[in-house]
């Protein structure tokens, strides 16, 4: 990591103490909303956003444009347990203003209150609504957990998405090898910690040896995807393990390993130069999976 990486890993930590462990599910969710809270910053020029319901399911929708070219659906992180709409809200802001597409975030439920397949089961109908609601172009994007639930929401509706984008995304590796043991004490998300939210999301225990899914699938649904991991982060491994499985499959996919980036660098690009250059390439691979750039 360069020294500004570092500052935003120090920064970071700061609002996770060490008997973190320890925390209720309240508190977690506290100490992340905190969190985001601190890395916010203004919307761009332009862009506009308003709450609405598509179901029971509450959505974010930003918009720049009256003709927006496409529209991505947005996934949030937060290990199936934490965030919501104002988490990634200035993220899904820069996404749109970066683009012009419309961004969609959806508000998911959350574990432990809501097991799987709550939070996916939102995700897949916030597509479909989206898909109904006009004939440009949807992509669909996420990072870390919801980068897996954007993976599950493109293999269950392939023929609506027309392309993924996949940040840094949890993607069911065995937590024994790879990254996971290489990786499994960096700062900002520990092999333990994937552990716990796995279990939390989940309802039975986690076979540390096993693969899960989508890993464990078969991918060739897929739509085209791009990924970018972090270099630093306990879910790298995952990123060219898929990208292997979705080409071995037939999938188009292509992907980057961001080097010297801890996972959750998003909220890192105003103050790493890296991390910037990073969230470039991410908006420029959702044009590319929309097919307008």
């Amino acid at each position: 990591m360069d020294s500004q990486t570092r500052v935003f890993v120090d920064t970071t930590s700061s609002f996770y103490p060490d008997d973190r462990e320890d925390f209720t599910i309240g508190e977690m969710r506290d100490n992340y909303d905190a969190l985001c809270a601190h890395f916010a910053r203004p919307f761009p020029a332009g862009v506009t956003a308003h709450d609405r319901l598509i179901g029971d399911v509450p959505l974010r929708h930003y918009s720049i444009s009256d003709n927006p070219p496409a529209r991505l659906v947005y996934i949030h992180g937060g290990g199936f347990v934490v965030g919501g709409l104002d988490s990634h809200d200035d993220i899904c802001a820069g996404i749109c203003a970066d683009t012009g597409f419309d961004v969609i975030a959806v508000d998911y439920r959350l574990a432990p209150e809501h097991k799987h397949p709550a939070a996916l089961d939102d995700c897949v109908a916030a597509v479909d609504a989206i898909h109904a609601e006009g004939d440009t172009p949807v992509v669909v994007a996420g990072d870390s957990a919801g980068g897996w639930l954007a993976a599950m929401t493109g293999l269950a509706r392939p023929s609506i998405i027309t392309g993924q984008v996949l940040i840094y995304p949890m993607l069911g590796g065995a937590l024994n090898k790879g990254s996971y043991v290489d990786c499994a004490d960096v700062p900002l998300l520990s092999t333990e910690q994937v552990a716990f939210y796995w279990e939390t999301y989940f309802e039975c225990p986690l076979d540390r040896t096993a693969l899960t899914p989508p890993m464990a699938l078969d991918v060739s649904p897929s739509p085209r995807t791009v990924m970018i991991a972090a270099e630093c982060d306990p879910l790298m491994s995952d990123t060219p393990d898929y990208a292997e499985k979705l080409s071995a499959a037939g999938v188009e996919v292509e992907f980057t390993i961001e080097e010297g980036l801890p996972h959750g660098y998003l909220r890192a690009r105003y103050s790493v130069e890296r991390a910037r250059q990073s969230f470039t390439r991410i908006t420029d691979a959702v044009s590319r999976m929309a097919g307008v750039a």
